[in-house]
């Protein structure tokens, strides 16, 4: 255990091996290590614990006590009571009033002396002791006002000397620090390589930057929010449930700000399960505040300074996204993976390199008590420390694309890297070496960025390396993103089957096998997509639907069927690009081969897409779609008429080996594809 720390940061630090089971965790962690700093020795601290406790639990007021609570204190005149307390000035009334939810009291008389000594009352509010009375006579704006508060001892850290935080972070290496900076996030650095500590700072990032645009998609249980909840009151966590613009941003009813604009960082945990009230309306809103940090709402327009953090759950196999996601955005719900809206994220943090968190992942040591870590981190907001070190670098292209880095490339690199260099390095001493350390790590979380918005828009988006150049030795170094060399394979099926059907697709340089399975079961008509099927598919989906519908007769299928029967739509391990249709021929022999029961060929694939009438249209990437087909050992390919000659130019090896069937009409392809 280090106690070097204990000795220069004394009534800073905690053993955070005691903060663990303390049996209140209804309390904030930094409510709950703010008394263990303050009433626990360490040779007597589970009995001064006992006492701490003892006093929390007869004090604290839960939700269901309020009105017995209210009443206590009106009939004995007086009582304290542990709680949050917020503070608010009404400039109409020239009066401060305390809002203390425990007793569901909004208008709590309280001296301007207690605001004065304790002004972190009217940004977020405070934990404490408050000694409540009651007066009947208290009357303002013609109503009686009876409750006030007569004193307050705070449970947090008050003031905050962030140069002598700066002089003593000299005393200690990178190394002790980063692990110091790890025991104060609660959690044990030894478990840890250097690289996994790095990462999970990352998650600070947010909470010492501002307006930080930051995703994180991982597997369950590896502490995504954990930080956010028990570290920094200056965030607020929204796990699923329902989001509204009132909320987030402006209640144009009260005039009351939302969160985005009273916190330092807003936490959108589970994402894919959030419930936005209007989706358009809040990514517009949302892409204009991730663009200059400006929000309107009704007539306003608003600056605030929140971060923004998008957090997910994501399938892995091995230690890499699983191989069914064609890009690594796809876990976000669907009006989220919208290109303007990705473009403006900063970071993303690769949350599938963490361990899981289990019993012996917590902090062993001491750390920063956590009301005080956040006070820092919300200071170190408001400092700068790129600009004495910007001449000692430049952001390049070492692909060398006619695009080039692009000005939120830029932005975003740079603001991980003040980010960083704020959390390990506030003093302004750094190496080359460490610099560009933080540099390739705020490269890297930008790159995840840009190798998906190439994978969604290749044309828009050129395929980037962005990297750095340090100026005194003229080196020049990118990072490696270990999920680059993650290959996406689709089995093919083994044997005929009914409702499987092999499509493909392309997106940029490269083709890519589809698997399509449709299955019917009774029910009223409905079509339900699954899996990867976004909205130009849908829209395939629709056109075979109305095909089907008018031809039921012509197909051998029950006019009746789509009153009966719901079919079920399934893309399964497959990679397709936000737009560019081409699978409406697939879409609608699967649909048949299920209504028929007739078996699929699986040694055929096909492509193309269809008019409501059954003409079967041309599609794009016709090489690089039966280039996928070879490699992938099929025998033959429908393709559109069409197209026939855009696949002159493959190699003879390919053509002699791979049959291409020219089709026009959707006829034509059921009669090649039905065993």
């Amino acid at each position: 255990m280090n106690t070097r720390f204990k000795t220069i940061f004394k009534g800073k630090v905690v053993n955070k091996a005691h903060t663990i089971n303390t049996g209140v965790d209804e309390f904030p962690r930094y409510v709950v290590e703010y008394l263990i700093d303050n009433y626990c020795e360490e040779e007597t601290f589970y009995q001064d614990m006992e006492k701490v406790v003892r006093r929390l639990k007869e004090a604290y007021v839960y939700g269901a006590e309020a009105e017995r609570i209210r009443h206590y204190i009106r009939e004995n005149r007086q009582h304290s009571v542990i709680a949050n307390m917020e503070v608010r000035l009404v400039e109409t009334e020239d009066k401060y009033w305390g809002a203390i939810s425990a007793i569901n009291e909004n208008f709590v008389n309280i001296p301007e002396s207690i605001v004065r000594q304790y002004p972190m009352l009217l940004s977020g509010g405070m934990w404490g002791t408050i000694d409540l009375t009651y007066d009947e006579t208290e009357i303002h704006s013609k109503k009686i006002r009876p409750f006030k508060i007569t004193a307050f001892t705070p449970f947090q850290v008050s003031v905050i000397n962030l140069d002598e935080y700066l002089t003593k972070r000299a005393e200690f290496s990178t190394e002790e620090w980063i692990d110091m900076l790890i025991n104060s996030c609660g959690l044990n650095p030894a478990l840890l390589t250097s690289r996994q500590k790095l990462l999970y700072l990352c998650r600070c990032l947010p909470l010492v930057e501002n307006n930080y645009n930051m995703v994180e998609l991982a597997p369950r249980e590896t502490g995504k929010t954990y930080l956010y909840r028990n570290i920094s009151y200056y965030s607020h966590v929204l796990s699923g449930g329902k989001a509204t613009p009132a909320q987030l941003f402006v209640n144009l009813n009260t005039g009351k700000i939302g969160e985005v604009g009273t916190r330092d960082a807003v936490v959108f945990d589970e994402i894919a399960n959030t419930d936005f009230s209007d989706p358009k309306a809040f990514v517009s809103i949302m892409q204009g505040y991730m663009q200059d940090a400006k929000f309107s709402r009704g007539k306003k327009e608003l600056l605030a300074f929140a971060s923004l953090v998008f957090v997910g759950n994501l399938d892995v196999q091995g230690n890499l996204p699983h191989e069914k996601y064609y890009h690594l955005f796809e876990p976000l719900p669907d009006f989220l993976q919208v290109i303007a809206f990705l473009d403006r994220l900063h970071s993303y943090l690769p949350g599938w390199e963490l361990p899981k968190l289990r019993p012996n992942s917590y902090s062993k040591d001491y750390g920063f008590i956590a009301d005080y870590f956040c006070e820092i981190m919300h200071e170190l907001r408001r400092t700068d420390p790129l600009g004495e070190l910007r001449p000692r670098f430049e952001l390049v292209d070492l692909a060398n694309t006619p695009q080039g880095l692009s000005g939120r490339d830029q932005r975003a690199i740079l603001k991980t890297a003040s980010g960083l260099l704020k959390l390990l390095y506030p003093h302004g001493k750094i190496t080359d070496e460490e610099l560009e350390t933080i540099l390739l790590l705020s490269c890297e979380m930008r790159q995840r960025v840009r190798n998906q918005l190439h994978l969604l828009a290749p044309g828009e988006y050129d395929k980037v390396r962005l990297g750095v150049k340090l100026n005194e030795t003229g080196r020049q170094a990118a990072p490696t993103l270990a999920e680059e060399g993650r290959v996406q394979k689709v089995t093919l099926p083994e044997k005929p089957a009914i409702g499987e059907v092999i499509g493909l697709s392309v997106a940029g340089d490269h083709g890519s096998i589809l698997r399509f399975e449709m299955q019917v079961t009774k029910g009223n008509g409905r079509i339900i997509p699954l899996g990867s099927i976004q909205r130009v598919m849908r829209e395939s989906i629709d056109a075979a639907i109305q095909y089907i519908k008018s031809h039921s007769t012509e197909l051998g299928i029950s006019t009746t069927w789509y009153e009966n029967f719901d079919i079920a739509v399934q893309a399964a391990f497959m990679g397709i690009p936000k737009e560019g249709p081409s699978a409406g021929v697939t879409i609608v022999t699967g649909m048949v081969s299920a209504l028929k029961k007739r078996p699929v060929r699986n040694d055929l694939a096909m492509t193309g897409e269809i008019t409501i009438m059954g003409k079967v249209l041309p599609v794009g990437g016709i090489q690089q779609k039966i280039q996928a087909a070879y490699e992938a050992g099929l025998k033959e390919v429908l393709l559109p008429a069409d197209n026939l000659k855009d696949a002159e130019g493959l190699p003879a090896y390919i053509l002699d080996t791979l049959k291409l069937t020219p089709v026009n009409t959707i006829e034509e392809v059921l009669s090649r594809a039905f065993v």
